[in-house]
């Protein structure tokens, strides 16, 4: 018997095919501003950074009047927890104005391995030059108070458990500049804060004729015990020291005091900014927590402070006696909803409950929303005509007050079980069997006679039946595909290799961007043409120290080498004979070239 063998064949391939895919990870993206405010004559890094992908096809970079972006380079991260492998990419852009003002990013949109992603939008400010002001570049130390600090509100009386609604605000002198290395943390014993997880809103005051950045957190306190406990607020951040940079030409004449490279946005990117870290606190604060009062405090009360209101709803109100029945209570309000407990039905005869279960739906904070309680209830008997009225009960701290709000009884109307009708006993087995219809066959002879006569006629034979997995073209389709599945195991084993050690691939680079480098070097050294040959070995410095550094190659300057390497090293000599040779037509002896190129090959195979 033939079979059509298409649609297994394709089942097969597609089978294949699925266990050499590789399932891609949801994508997250983050961007970031070094600085919020900037002089004019300086600039600040935008870092894009995405988190879960292995490659960034295409940034859409906005443009913005008046703002110029000039790419920096970019570098990867991959962390390994609890054996679960992740990879991040940053690319970083340095961002300068051409006028003082305050500025907006846009969303900029990444493609990433397929997906699509945007940023938030950013706000920035760029105030006037930095040039001969210390104090506005970042150059004057000030106090930790003169360049920031946390203000927050007094607090009044407080209940244990009430919650109570702050707004947190970081103070930071336009003056200065500051980074922040944490968000506000709470120093105290018996109040409790919950821990900030959003991004502050930014804005900008004048205090006392000081304009400062403003960043401001909304979050709650609760007291957990009574008594008056003392407490403030705290951050880390570093203030942002300029240091000028001095450079001085091995070649004598200034060959370096070009403007493009005396840019104060170089002092910071090769190491020009010194960090002092500071603490910026708040002044110490009072958090009074007195007692609940105990005068009519109701028996249901179960601690919930605030402002609530009761809605309870059924499902229906028409059923049967033992089938159950769905009660919805509804709390809305805001206060503490971690201490809202469901009001408990008081014993009654006619009614059996169970268990409620809770849900939480909030209105834009963890204080303010609604919590529904769903519970089923079933009548025991049919002369239940209504649900009784459920009571919750709560501490209103403005009134200084317990309160108790009721539901109304709910109406219901239950019906009797009907009772199915017993069926009659089958027949007993000597019961007499009814005559046979007309026209039914006579089984007096086997009742055979109506039936179709048996076909006498052989079909096809088969010489041999072969079973289907023992066929050569099925033996043959199956090793093809074990071969292929084996390979794609192989591959993805490679992948993940190359994945947790990266510095494998980057080592595979750097040899074979040296070793093509070096033979331009060789090439210029066999001609005698020294000009060719220093601008080919300043080419093949920058790759390899743009690699090894983590940087764009073009960006790295005789003054960047000497901070790494230090003045003395060999590579800072065969630079800055490149840089006289581009800038002034310095030349070299062949005996020169020769030992410039033995000490590249060595100095640069050893970066690390």
């Amino acid at each position: 018997m033939q079979h059509d063998r298409k649609p297994l064949i394709f089942l097969i391939c597609l089978m294949v095919l699925c266990c050499g895919l590789e399932a891609w990870a949801d994508i997250s993206l983050e961007a970031s501003l070094s600085h919020l405010s900037f002089p004019v004559d300086q600039g600040a890094m935008l870092t894009i950074t995405v988190n879960g992908a292995s490659r960034i096809s295409t940034i859409e970079l906005p443009e913005i009047a008046g703002i110029t972006f000039q790419n920096r380079g970019q570098s990867s991260r991959i962390n390994v927890i609890n054996g679960s492998m992740t990879s991040s990419l940053s690319n970083n852009y340095l961002v300068q104005a051409q006028n003082p003002g305050i500025y907006t990013i846009p969303p900029i949109k990444v493609n990433a391995g397929g997906e699509i992603a945007s940023t938030k939008a950013m706000s920035f400010e760029v105030t006037g030059t930095a040039k001969g002001n210390s104090t506005n570049s970042g150059g004057g130390e000030g106090s930790p108070k003169e360049v920031a600090y946390i203000r927050i509100p007094e607090f009044a009386d407080h209940y244990p458990g009430e919650i109570v609604p702050i707004k947190i605000k970081a103070y930071f002198n336009q003056k200065y500049r500051a980074d922040i290395n944490s968000l506000p943390t709470l120093r105290g014993d018996g109040v409790v804060m919950p821990q900030l997880r959003e991004k502050p809103v930014q804005t900008q005051e004048i205090v006392n004729g000081i304009p400062y950045h403003v960043l401001s957190w909304d979050t709650t306190l609760a007291g957990i015990k009574a008594g008056r406990h003392p407490l403030t607020f705290s951050m880390e951040a570093s203030l942002l020291i300029q240091q000028k940079r001095r450079s001085v030409s091995p070649f004598g004449g200034g060959l370096f005091d070009d403007s493009a490279f005396n840019d104060p946005f170089f002092d910071s990117v090769f190491g020009g900014a010194q960090r002092k870290p500071i603490d910026v606190v708040s002044p110490e604060a009072v958090f009074n927590v007195i007692p609940l009062p105990t005068a009519n405090q109701p028996k249901n009360f179960s601690g919930a402070i605030g402002d609530f209101t009761l809605k309870v709803t059924a499902n229906r109100q028409d059923l049967e006696v033992g089938e159950p029945l769905k009660l919805s209570v509804e709390i809305s309000g805001s206060g503490n909803f971690d201490r809202v407990e469901p009001p408990s039905f008081a014993d009654n005869p006619d009614w059996k409950t169970y268990t409620p279960t809770a849900s939480f739906t909030s209105q834009g904070n963890s204080y303010t929303g609604t919590k529904v309680f769903d519970q089923a209830i079933v009548a025991k008997n049919d002369t239940v005509h209504e649900i009784p009225p459920l009571s919750f009960s709560y501490f209103d701290p403005m009134k200084q007050d317990y309160i108790t709000v009721s539901s109304g009884p709910i109406p219901v109307k239950l019906a009797k079980n009907t009772i199915a009708p017993t069926p009659p006993p089958p027949p007993p087995p000597s019961a007499a069997l009814p005559p046979p219809s007309p026209g039914a066959p006579d089984k007096t002879n086997g009742g055979f006679e109506q039936m179709a006569p048996l076909n006498v006629q052989m079909g096809d034979f088969q010489q041999e039946i072969i079973p289907l997995f023992l066929r050569s073209w099925f033996l043959t389709l199956v090793a093809l595909c074990i071969l292929v599945i084996v390979a794609s195991f192989f591959l993805q084993l490679r992948r993940q290799n190359l994945q947790k050690h990266p510095e494998k691939q980057l080592q595979r680079r750097k040899n074979h961007l040296l070793a093509s480098d070096l033979s331009l070097v060789e090439q210029a050294y066999t001609a005698g043409n020294s000009t060719l040959f220093l601008a080919s070995a300043r080419t093949a410095m920058q790759n390899q120290m743009g690699l090894s550094w983590n940087m764009e190659p073009t960006t790295i300057s005789l003054t960047g080498i000497k901070d790494r390497l230090g003045a003395d090293a060999s590579l800072v000599e065969i630079f800055a004979a490149a840089d006289a040779a581009a800038y002034g037509g310095a030349t070299l002896s062949r005996e020169k070239m020769q030992a410039y190129l033995q000490i590249m090959k060595k100095e640069l195979e050893a970066l690390p």
